[in-house]
């Protein structure tokens, strides 16, 4: 697949895409720098703490939100050792328990979607892979990626599963193996494997994101069954299609292609 076949989902975010989601896919296809007033307005949204505030807590300082504004600085290309990803990282690392776990502040309870609820168990699970990720991917504070990914290993099941929701899998999966954890990997593999066919487009493209940053190979099956996978789920329109009725269709068309350039079909 090349970039005159991606023309019809490349054009469908130049009309529908957030001026990051813009700038994120100038950036993978073409290399050019984000511009400066999307770059400025990304630094002036982080809070003082390091930290970004969520949109069901406008006042608070979210792990999840910050682990989200980390992904969207690697793909606007801002340098892993600039003020503000490492203000971010400290943000995080300061926020672990001494187990190596994350969750969100228990006084936010009452706010916190489904995925990010401090005191439940799924959700300790995932705000802990996402956070170890991130962590992990920046490279800042290795100590603090090597104790969540061991706090995460005590979850996993022998098949693989973590008793928690889809996404912590491929993250947790993607900071084992770059920890060298391999025989929880290729379980956390294992597993993913078998969820392809219920994952949508956005799920797909996340999970082949995490995956291939956290070093497991373009060629290994689970990761070259998502790409085929991701391709089937393109919208005949051309973009790929909203995740789980959020209206995100620009944003996960982005993911898409980043994915199909990581999973090594894009050329």
């Amino acid at each position: 697949m090349n970039s005159a076949d991606l023309q019809p989902a490349i054009d469908y975010v130049q009309r529908h895409g957030s001026p990051v989601e813009k700038a994120r896919l100038a950036r993978l296809l073409y290399g050019e720098t984000v511009p400066d007033d999307v770059r400025e307005q990304f630094e002036r949204s982080q809070r003082g703490d390091g930290g970004w505030a969520a949109f069901w807590a406008p006042d608070y300082s979210s792990l999840d939100t910050t682990c989200y504004q980390l992904a969207n600085a690697d793909q606007l290309g801002i340098d892993g050792r600039s003020l503000v990803v490492v203000d971010a990282v400290r943000f995080l690392v300061e926020r672990q328990h001494l187990d190596g776990s994350w969750e969100e502040d228990p006084t936010e309870a009452e706010n916190a979607p489904i995925w990010a609820v401090p005191g439940n168990t799924a959700a300790g699970l995932y705000v802990t892979a996402n956070c170890a990720y991130w962590v992990a991917m920046t490279g800042l504070v290795p100590a603090a990626a090597r104790d969540a990914a061991t706090y995460l290993s005590f979850h996993l099941g022998e098949n693989g599963a973590l008793p928690s929701f889809a996404h912590t899998h491929w993250l947790a999966t993607a900071v084992w193996r770059h920890q060298g954890m391999d025989d929880e990997a290729a379980k956390g593999l294992a597993y993913l494997r078998e969820q392809i066919p219920v994952l949508s487009a956005g799920n797909l493209a996340w999970m082949i994101l995490a995956l291939r940053q956290g070093g497991v190979a373009a060629t290994e099956s689970t990761v070259s069954a998502a790409v085929d996978r991701l391709i089937v789920l393109r919208d005949p329109a051309g973009h790929w299609p909203t995740d789980e009725g959020a209206d995100n269709a620009a944003h996960v068309t982005v993911e898409a292609i980043h994915a199909l350039k990581l999973g090594g079909r894009l050329v």
